[in-house]
């Protein structure tokens, strides 16, 4: 058990200013006693002494104790500013001087105020000195004789009190804070003191009934806050441990329900608007969609801090699960070394892979093969047509990738993308293009124009940077044997994973669901139906023939100079090919997909209406006719196909050149 002096400190008990302010309240009439006697022995000085106890009760000790100096130069010898002045420099932190002014007090007059103010002064504690033996004697002394020549006068026996818990005396405490129950129950102090004890017997409950009393009678809330987490620390290791555990457990699934609700409740408004027809065409966001927006950027971004304000817990979570249990196996006496070996190592790894998650550095390097837009006029006519029809600026470069991707993003720093300059970029997958016309491909485009338009590219690097924390922490786990029900860092990792994409998701669903609104208005539902379907189409068709033509050229050890050309001689079969586009297609939506299913996409955007725009020629011309030199572009596309199966798989595919042409730049 903790001394009293050291549970006073914790509680941040007991101070003298209040068991002085305390002590004010209760001293009317003594007050009118020493008014009186001041004016009997000098007049002038009454008005100085008013001045100075106000000074006092608003701790404005410095103005007190250089006014109590000044009546006592008008009143020699008065003890009663003697014993006042001595309080004012003790709060001061003036040891020395107010214990020659309490010796000077009782030697004027040894009443119990004196006798108490220079017990206090002895047992008094400042950074300058501590009191010495002889001194903490003295004050025991002088407070025992102060205590029995007023044995109900509140001050005093407070200050016996006082002295008590600075020599550590259970005994004198107890009974001190018996005869302060007797003769000041209304005072707050009364019950610090009988809570103070309580602590110190041990006894939880008791030691908060009284604080609540105190409290009640007008204890501050610092003191009280202070002292209640005195008492709570008090508790039993494993009580407190469990407790706090329990409490921080709540607070933190609260916050994880509020989340996962709140996406839950943005996910139905966002079908809802998704469902209702706008008033203006374009997909710029207003009324329910742009209050969606905002409402999604908040709730992501509140995940987001979410997420790393949970690390410390997890954190804490595995090294008292893993300390536990290696406590417990050396609580029952037989120490199993090898369950503590594993426990040891699985917390280890796991504290490596939660730390390490957070440290994912990310290289900017280029997502494709970048494409010399000046050696390709008409495609670089076509994107900024687009753009201006969108009203938005058209991308300043083109990244060709093998497959069939085709997105838009910004690549630059935070500033670079507050400032407007970031680099506007289109991924186009080469694989995509075999049979687009280019009616279809504008109205995919004014899609991915949808996206600069309405800012849905700008930012986002806090929602990236946690999901990639969440993958590389879930991927170092399983690395290390640790992704299991036994491992509360992957029952937080497999959690929140889901509550984060439904969140981020969703938000993604509804960037899409405007984006859409753009492509049809500008160039109508058909139009972008047709170029959503062949892209979906194209993804199915390539992954198989991708596919088939890899396996065989790696079986047979054959060159492949050109993929998108090759015939492979065990063609994909077509009806599992066509089977899996009308999967694709009539695909089942979940909460968890990035886009919205194509069903929907086109139901809502022939909903929208409107008439398209008049179809010109070139619309039915195919994509490739926009770039210069198809096989020069596929079979540099090839080759990094080629170089792709070599860094994954370690296995070397030829081409007739070892180096091809690269794209004009």
């Amino acid at each position: 058990m903790k001394t009293l002096r050291s549970l006073s400190v914790c509680a941040g008990v007991l101070a003298l200013a209040q068991v002085a302010t305390a002590a004010s309240r209760r001293a009317d009439e003594f007050d009118r006693r020493v008014l009186a006697e001041l004016e009997a022995i000098q007049p002038e000085a009454v008005p100085v002494f008013v001045a100075a106890n106000e000074a006092r009760e608003r701790d404005d000790h410095w103005t007190a104790a250089s006014l109590y100096l000044q009546v006592r130069r008008m009143a020699p010898g008065f003890p009663h500013a003697l014993r006042r002045q001595a309080g004012a420099e003790l709060a001061l932190g003036d040891r020395q001087k107010a214990l020659a002014l309490g010796r000077e007090a009782v030697a004027a007059a040894a009443t119990p105020e004196n006798l108490a103010a220079l017990a206090l002064s002895l047992s008094r504690e400042t950074p300058a000195a501590k009191p010495t033996k002889a001194e903490l004697s003295e004050a025991v002394r002088l407070a025992e004789r102060a205590a029995a020549e007023a044995p109900g006068e509140f001050h005093v026996l407070a200050t016996l009190a006082q002295v008590a818990v600075v020599t550590d005396d259970f005994g004198r405490l107890g009974k001190a804070a018996e005869r302060l129950l007797d003769a000041a129950p209304d005072e707050e102090v009364t019950h610090e003191f009988e809570a103070l004890l309580e602590l110190s017997r041990g006894r939880i409950s008791e030691a908060e009934a009284s604080l609540e009393r105190a409290r009640a009678l007008g204890m501050p809330e610092t003191r009280y806050a202070a002292f209640r987490e005195a008492i709570r620390g008090a508790r039993p290791l494993p009580d407190r441990v469990t407790g706090a555990a329990a409490r921080i457990g709540t607070l933190w699934a609260g916050g994880i329900l509020l989340l996962f609700g709140a996406g839950w409740a943005l996910s139905r408004a966002a079908l809802r608007a998704a469902t209702q027809v706008p008033q203006q065409r374009g997909g710029g966001a207003s009324g329910l969609g742009a209050w969606l927006r905002r409402s999604y950027a908040v709730v992501l971004w509140l995940c987001c801090a979410y997420y790393y304000a949970s690390i410390p817990l997890v954190i804490a979570t595995v090294v008292l699960t893993g300390g536990g249990l290696i406590y417990a196996c050396f609580a029952i006496g037989r120490v199993p070394v090898k369950l503590v070996a594993i426990v040891a190592i699985l917390v280890l790894t796991t504290l490596w892979s939660v730390l390490k998650s957070l440290f994912v550095r990310v290289a900017d390097e280029d997502p494709g093969v970048k494409l010399n837009l000046g050696s390709h006029p008409r495609l670089r006519k076509l994107l900024h047509d687009v753009a201006s029809r969108v009203g938005t600026a058209p991308v300043r470069s083109v990244y060709l990738t093998p497959g069939t991707d085709m997105a838009v993003m910004e690549r630059g720093g935070l500033l670079r993308q507050l400032r407007g300059t970031a680099e506007r970029c289109l991924i186009l997958g080469v694989g995509v293009l075999d049979g687009m016309r280019v009616g279809p491909f504008k109205a995919v485009l004014a899609h991915e124009y949808g996206h600069f338009s309405n800012r849905d590219t700008a930012g986002g690097g806090f929602a990236l940077a946690v999901r990639r924390s969440l993958v590389n922490m879930a991927a170092g786990l399983a690395q290390a044997g640790a992704a299991g029900w036994f491992n509360p860092a992957w029952l937080f990792v497999n959690g929140f994973y889901r509550v984060f994409l439904r969140i981020s998701q969703g938000a993604s669903r509804l960037q899409e669901v405007l984006a859409d609104r753009w492509a049809a208005a500008l160039y109508g539902a058909a139009a972008f139906e047709q170029g959503l379907r062949h892209v979906i189409e194209r993804s199915v068709r390539f992954d198989a023939h991708a596919g088939a033509t890899l396996r065989e050229v790696v079986e047979r050890q054959q060159p492949l100079l050109n993929l998108y050309q090759h015939r492979p001689s065990a063609a994909p079969d077509e009806a599992a090919v066509q089977k899996a586009v009308a999967d694709a297609l009539g695909a089942t939506p979940s909460p968890y997909d990035s886009h919205p299913t194509p069903s929907l996409r086109f139901r809502w955007v022939r909903a929208l209406g409107g008439r398209p725009p008049a179809a010109s020629p070139e619309d039915e011309a195919e994509v490739w006719a926009l770039l210069e030199g198809r096989d020069r572009i596929e079979q540099r596309l090839t080759a990094e196909v080629r170089d792709s199966v070599h860094r994954a798989h370690g296995v070397r595919i030829a081409g007739r050149a070892e180096r091809p042409e690269p794209v004009e730049a």
